[in-house]
């Protein structure tokens, strides 16, 4: 990494204005007195940054990163200005006559403890001399086969976690877990190896409660914004001991599970990407279901339309080894194990990942105009997907996600049951509440059994179908009835539209937005369409929405 103006911080660090506070009120006792031997006691505010802020611990791993630590701490017990800066990212373990490899020293990475530049993050190496701060932030004192500023420990604009990066200007390398870094970054999981120059290192992430973490992605949020000037990713935990490493990606923490694998939330491991990964296991008892799924999504592949969350990478391994298989199922999958007989084929479909869906819109105090957007755009991922001629079968509100609510972004997702057949004969697809009454053992049935669960799920968006259960003739009554009493919407006009018994009469998703909702509709070159003047304020009010 050179020394360039990109370097030039816009303001001071947490830990300069801290400094500059305490000389202001003249207190004695600054936070070099952390470093000072002898002393049981540490300043108050400096125990209260370092473990409240600390999200990570950078720990020396053979005798050159230790030698190193300590060569540092020695120059940083004087006052010499030189290691003020490098000072306030030291932790020493004041114990006596301890063993070195149970040694807690250790670097400090806290949000209220910032590099000099916090836009680029905490800068490691041996320095450079005449530069202020000598470059760096984490100093390692003549560190053999050490750059002056080797590496680089960054959150990054886009990517979800904490990274390693590889950018000095000699090339020197470095590696994270065996791999050889060069001009390049990687996301750092949570058991790694970290070899710079003759010096190893672990980073080690904090452990948090439920409740320290939720707290902890807030203050996350606030420094994304503030230093990087971006919204956080939609994925920032702390990397924890459940992760598992699988091609390009970090498995992280599962979100939903079904008969035959699970969705989990992984990252790339360069760019720190979000996605959902979802895992198919195929054995001689499921093989019809998986091979389906995985043909549809390779197919969809072709056809990239923006409401469709189509998967963007696969993911496969033949497993014909017994331990091989006992190994990958408990590293994905602990609760599921699939017949000892069985043939067993992994794959595992990445697709973007959204952090909420229709189940939290309905429950959401979103207004009635962005829920119709979204159900508009709902409809006009059906339409495309109708038109390649597959039909989903598993409409339903978990299966639509919410991107962002400003400006409404929808998308449909999980074609675990979609079929390119016009017509089927009922193999239990979907998810009963939301069935067609055509769906049922015996009879066969065609796409129409979208628009029947779109406009289910339409109707929930208003409040309009409030305990989800299959609809039979009797309740059909009395849901119609219950709909012509109602102050007409757009919304609700092209669900009933939708939801008729006999499947020829039910109005395409194609139809309902020309008809209803063409002003709903998004234009991707000029932006979201107006709302028309037939959306009048008593409409708006007859319906609730929470």
């Amino acid at each position: 990494m050179s020394d360039s103006a990109s370097w030039i911080s816009t303001e001071p660090s947490t830990r300069v204005k801290q400094e500059r506070e305490l000389e202001s009120l003249a207190v004695s006792h600054t936070l070099q007195s952390r470093l000072s031997y002898g002393s049981d006691t540490k300043d108050p505010l400096a125990k209260q940054l370092e473990e409240e802020g600390t999200f990570a611990r950078l720990v020396p791993q053979n005798k050159y990163s230790r030698e190193a630590f300590r060569r540092l701490v020695e120059l940083s017990r004087d006052d010499d200005p030189a290691t003020k800066h490098h000072k306030q990212f030291l932790h020493v373990d004041r114990r006596k006559n301890i063993d070195p490899l149970e040694s807690e020293d250790c670097f400090i990475f806290s949000l209220g403890l910032l590099p000099e530049f916090p836009q680029i993050g905490w800068r490691i190496g041996k320095g450079r001399m005449g530069r202020p701060n000598m470059t760096v932030d984490i100093r390692i004192h003549e560190g053999e086969g050490m750059a002056g500023v080797h590496a680089l420990f960054s959150w990054v604009k886009g990517g979800g976690g904490f990274f390693l990066i590889a950018n000095n200007e000699r090339q020197v390398p470095v590696i994270l877990n065996g791999e050889l870094l060069r001009q390049s970054q990687r996301l750092i999981p949570y058991r790694n190896s970290i070899t710079l120059g003759e010096c190893n290192f672990s980073l080690q992430f904090q452990e948090r409660s439920p409740d320290q973490e939720a707290q902890f992605q807030v203050e996350l949020s606030q420094y994304y914004l503030k230093v990087l000037n971006e919204n956080a990713p939609l994925l920032l935990p702390t990397p924890s001991g459940h992760e598992v490493t699988i091609g390009n990606w970090i498995v992280r923490n599962p979100i939903a599970s079904g008969s035959y694998g699970r969705v989990s939330v992984v990252s790339h491991r360069t760019t720190g990407k979000p996605a959902a990964a979802k895992e198919l296991w195929r054995t001689r008892r499921n093989y019809h279901s998986v091979d389906r799924e995985v043909a549809i999504a390779k197919h969809l592949q072709k056809y990239p339309h923006p409401r469709l969350g189509i998967p963007f990478e696969f993911y496969h391994k033949q497993i014909v080894d017994k331990s091989e298989m006992i190994r990958y199922a408990k590293l994905l999958d602990e609760n599921w194990t699939p017949g000892l007989s069985d043939t067993i084929d992994l794959h595992i479909l990445y697709s973007p990942l959204s952090t909420s869906n229709f189940t939290a819109l309905i429950k959401s105090k979103a207004s009635l105009d962005t829920r119709t957007h979204l159900f508009a755009q709902v409809l006009d991922g059906l339409a495309f997907l109708h038109s390649l001629n597959i039909s989903h079968r598993d409409i339903k509100p978990g299966n639509l996600t919410v991107r962002s609510y400003d400006p409404p972004d929808a998308q449909i997702i999980d074609f675990g049951c979609a079929t390119k057949e016009r017509k089927t004969f009922y193999d239990k697809p979907g998810t009963i509440p939301y069935l067609a009454p055509e769906q049922r053992e015996g009879q066969y049935h065609e796409k129409s059994v979208d628009y029947w669960a779109s406009a289910l799920v339409g109707l929930e968006l208003v409040n309009l179908r409030s305990v989800p259960a299959r609809v039979t003739e009797d309740n059909y009554r009395e849901l119609m009835n219950s709909l012509a009493r109602r102050v007409a919407h757009p919304l609700v006009s092209a669900c009933k539209d939708m939801l008729k018994i006999e499947p020829a009469q039910r109005m395409t998703a194609a139809e309902a937005l020309d008809k209803h909702l063409s002003a709903y509709q998004t234009d991707p070159i000029k932006g979201r369409k107006r709302v028309g003047d037939q959306v009048t304020n008593s409409s708006s009010k007859e319906i609730r929405t929470t």
